[in-house]
């Protein structure tokens, strides 16, 4: 995918067609972008007035460009967008991104043809790589081009790959406040052609980011879905998904939107607990789970301690981790004995610990050497530190010190605030590999995220290899409802056990073969225009000696007045089983997924 892909992330040169010397309008703000991102690569302004635009040389159509260029972003009105497109088709161009919206589908189809030429929307907000290509409008892409890239901070870059243009780069906003370490956004839009998926396994193929983040409003392609989770999986890169469509107006919202039909949610969820996807709720659940996954070591998270300065935000980030599925237990009697000796005798050192307000007038003593203990503790799996860091300088008074304490430990040490933090601590604390989240139940998603892909991962690298497929051993069955006999059949053929029974198509015959295989019996209506069987009255169950004809009469005169037209083969006679665990086994063929299976 990387290979197909490559015109549009590392492209030997772009033109921007409908490029405006306005950069307060989106088409000048897609000039300005591409210009201010850096890229080495030439970019070429293309407007039918040519003359010059933001400095640049304008041509007036791509035929005009010296050499033609290898990416073309398209942001004339939707009604030139074909005419465009057969232009870039006639220079040899064959990648483009296609911001405009209104644009007429099948015009668009019939002028690409079979030329080969892949595309990105329409109505796309683009895409930007921190350092590489920036082919958006996007408001938040020109804050971070003007702020400049911060210092890689310890820990594993994330991806945005979103089809909804506005969410993907507010996502990008939100991520930079906080710390996250960005390595590209892409929107999909209408995904007329290429789509979400492709996006994902582009990131994947390429190596680069660590956590995958997706806003989805239905796949395009969703049978391509196993294939990329499995990749993601098999190289150990989360994906944590935004699924919309769960509720009807949801459903309504994403058809009208990008015309994605969502497909059944239990479906969605069943895909994404076998291979390990992470659906979440909301941008600040997504973010609390991509920091966690991007700058913590993917371990098991069971157990918790909680350091604080105040015992009421100790509680309450007690019950927060209690909800998430994440024990915050009582220490031993011997850890509690050495953490004692760190704190004042009015303090707690029974989990939550209570450094109470003292910890932060000693300069950090305290404070460092109880988290050092507990980082070293076997009785914890993760540490959260909850303290003021509203102070300017309080985390830079402490870094020398603590440096080392982050330094020697594997488990995530997680940081909050009970008071509004102010930004330079935050940002501090994601230099040292740390991370400080804004709320407590955003240090509980993190940690959840953090267990709940850690155990994936251990039954993910220990599951059997597939079997082959195996030629099919029943064959030569009817299409449409199976009845029982040819039930039987199947089952046979993969050696599935069934009670003993025998079609009769009398009242003597029923009689004789319920006392061949003894009582009690049940009697079935067999009849291929008859699915539903209890619902027609076809069913008789608990049948002694002596009942066997009148069920059987009962049976075949209910059939007869639920479908009078109704194929009748016969009775089916079964050996009742005795009281045991009940299973059921279904399967449905989901218009996204395929055939899926149901145990219970």
């Amino acid at each position: 995918m990387t290979g197909m892909l490559s015109s549009f992330f590392a492209p030997a040169s772009v033109a921007v067609v409908g490029a405006a010397d306005d950069v307060g309008r989106l088409r000048g703000k897609l000039l300005k972008y591409a210009l201010d991102s850096g890229l080495a690569a030439p970019i070429h302004p293309v407007n039918p007035k040519g003359g010059t635009i933001q400095g640049r040389t304008a041509y007036r159509s791509l035929a005009e460009i010296p050499g033609g260029a290898e990416l073309v972003l398209i942001a004339s009105p939707g009604e030139t967008v074909p005419d465009v497109i057969r232009e870039a088709i006639a220079i040899g161009n064959r990648a483009a991104v296609i911001l405009s919206s209104g644009v007429d589908v099948a015009a668009l189809e019939a002028a690409i043809g079979d030329s080969g030429l892949r595309y990105m929307g329409p109505n796309t907000e683009g895409y930007y790589s921190v350092g590489g290509v920036a082919a958006t409008f996007a408001h938040e892409v020109g804050e971070h081009l003007k702020a400049g890239t911060p210092a890689r901070r310890p820990g594993r870059t994330v991806s945005i790959v979103s089809q909804s243009g506005g969410l993907g780069f507010a996502l990008l906003g939100r991520a930079v406040a906080e710390n996250i370490d960005i390595h590209s956004v892409i929107t999909t839009g209408n995904e007329g052609d290429l789509e979400c998926l492709d996006m994902v396994e582009h990131v994947l193929d390429a190596g680069e980011a660590g956590v995958i983040l997706m806003f989805v409003e239905g796949l395009k392609t969703a049978s391509r879905f196993a294939a990329v989770a499995g990749k993601a999986a098999d190289r150990g890169v989360p994906i944590v998904v935004m699924k919309v469509g769960r509720s009807e107006a949801g459903q309504r919202a994403a058809v009208s939107h990008t015309a994605h039909l969502t497909g059944a949610d239990t479906a969605y969820d069943a895909m994404f607990e076998r291979y390990g996807v992470i659906r979440v709720f909301d941008q600040e659940e997504m973010l609390a789970t991509a920091a966690a996954l991007a700058r913590f070591p993917h371990v098991r998270v069971r157990r918790a301690a909680v350091m604080t300065t105040s015992g009421g935000a100790g509680a309450w980030a007690a019950d927060i981790c209690g909800m998430a599925g994440i024990d915050v237990p009582l220490l031993s009697a011997d850890l509690r004995a050495r953490l004692g000796g760190n704190l004042p005798d009015f303090g707690s050192a029974a989990n939550p610990i209570d450094m109470t307000a003292q910890a932060v007038d000693d300069g950090g003593t305290m404070l460092l050497a109880t988290l050092d203990l507990l980082a070293h503790a076997d009785e914890v799996d993760a540490v959260i530190v909850n303290m003021g860091l509203f102070r300017p300088g309080r985390i830079a008074a402490l870094e020398e010190r603590l440096r080392p304490v982050l330094a020697r430990t594997d488990k995530p040490i997680l940081w909050h605030s009970h008071i509004l933090p102010i930004g330079e601590n935050m940002a501090a604390l994601a230099a040292l590999g740390n991370q400080a989240f804004l709320n407590l139940r955003g240090c509980a998603a993190a940690l959840a995220a953090l267990e709940r892909y850690a155990a994936f991962q251990e039954r993910w690298r220990a599951r059997p290899a597939a079997p082959a497929p195996g030629a099919a051993k029943a064959v030569g069955l009817p299409d449409g409802t199976l009845d029982e006999a040819a039930t039987r059949t199947l089952l046979d053929g993969y050696a599935i056990p069934v009670p003993p029974s025998v079609l009769a198509n009398s009242t003597s015959a029923a009689i004789a073969a319920a006392a061949s295989m003894g009582y009690p019996v049940a009697l079935k209506i067999q009849s291929p225009d008859i699915a539903h069987k209890t619902e027609a009255g076809g069913v008789a169950l608990g049948i002694g000696e002596g009942a066997v004809a009148a069920a059987y009469d009962r049976i075949i005169a209910n059939a007869a007045a639920y479908a009078p037209d109704a194929r009748i083969e016969g009775v089916l006679v079964q050996k009742m089983m005795p009281s045991g665990h009940e299973l059921v086994v279904g399967v449905v063929r989901d218009p996204d997924f395929g055939p899926l299976l149901l145990i219970g």
